[in-house]
């Protein structure tokens, strides 16, 4: 503020009344003043003046301290539906709390609430900062009004623009549940997934499989199963044909057990994810509310830095993801593949 006073030729105090559009300026000097704190690329920081307005006594908007949570689902509350994006707002709200913000969310798919006009209804309240809840369908793509917001994207259903991101560390999740499998004495372990599913993690679940393959005997590869929706019938004769000692992926326990395999003596399970509903069974639990968290840590970051707008360089959080022991998985007894042939005949 000194800057843009020297440059001026005024005082500090006329280029604070100007810049908070107080009276005793005069519209020439005020204009003179925007215009010169414009050139030196001079900009108030909200959380700065919400803080000196604390301490003069005088009343602080609460919207300063509110980062907007962005939702893009079906339906206004439809995401609370889903533990995924709900893990990641209880965690970003938890976060929020504890450095003195407050977490809201907006519907971003309501016809009267384009992209656009949410823009304007943030400015208007003075919230500067935004949390985007991952979108229900991969490569999606959001228009606001970027310069007047610090934005962190949640995982990847975003891609474009560039964000900063919070994400599981996805690659080292698929990772951490092959080792753990092999420490049980498991070696043809195979991989289902859903094409969606893949895109959303940026194909880290695929990229990571294949790179494990590509380190293991040929003896003991496995194609995964990648297709755009799985199916009962589909994954059963994969079973059958490919003969897996343990299975990674999203589909139901229930079709693995129609087979009449033994779980987990002859056929292991681990999904990807994890949350209370899914009972006792091993996964990688990927510590989805401490992403959310960490996305709060990114956005808190820009504000106090005062910085809005796309970055020049994004910036990816990852947190690891912690393994998840359950019934699913045992210990192997050296049961051959030749030798569980005849139980894998369907």
């Amino acid at each position: 503020m000194k800057e843009v006073a020297e440059k001026a030729g005024v005082s500090v105090m006329s280029v604070s009344r100007a810049l908070r559009n107080q009276r005793g300026v005069s519209p020439e000097t005020r204009r003179h003043i925007l215009e010169t704190a414009r050139d030196l690329g001079y900009r108030p920081n909200p959380l700065v003046r919400a803080l000196m307005a604390s301490r003069r006594g005088t009343r602080v908007k609460e919207s300063v301290r509110t980062i907007a949570f962005i939702t893009s689902h079906s339906k206004p509350r439809h995401w609370r539906d889903y533990p995924t994006p709900l893990a990641f707002y209880e965690g970003a709200k938890e976060r929020a709390e504890r450095l003195g913000f407050r977490l809201q969310d907006f519907w971003l798919n309501d016809e009267k609430m384009p992209g656009l006009r949410l823009s304007q209804v943030l400015w208007a309240r003075g919230i500067r900062g935004a949390i985007l809840c991952p979108h229900p369908h991969p490569n999606s793509s959001i228009e606001l009004r970027w310069e007047h917001l610090a934005v962190v994207a949640l995982g990847y259903s975003f891609p474009k623009p560039e964000f900063h991101r919070a994400t599981n560390h996805q690659l080292h999740t698929i990772l951490r549940a092959v080792t753990e499998l092999e420490s049980r004495g498991y070696r043809s372990i195979g991989l289902t997934v859903e094409t969606h599913f893949d895109a959303r993690v940026d194909h880290n679940w695929s990229s990571g499989f294949l790179g494990y393959q590509h380190r293991i005997p040929q003896e003991y590869r496995i194609p995964p199963l990648i297709s755009p929706k799985l199916e009962r019938k589909c994954v059963q004769e994969w079973i059958k044909y490919h003969r897996p000692e343990a299975v990674i992926g999203g589909v139901p326990l229930e079709w693995l057990q129609e087979t009449g395999i033994a779980i987990p003596e002859e056929l292991g399970f681990v999904r990807l994810g994890y949350h209370s509903s899914m009972g006792d069974i091993a996964a990688v639990d990927q510590n989805l509310e401490a992403v959310g968290g960490a996305a709060t840590d990114l956005v808190v970051e820009q504000l106090h830095r005062n910085e809005t707008g796309l970055p020049k360089i994004p910036k990816v959080v990852m947190v690891e993801g912690r393994w998840q022991d359950g019934w699913t998985v045992g210990h192997r007894l050296g049961l051959g593949r030749e030798a569980r042939k005849g139980a894998l005949e369907l």
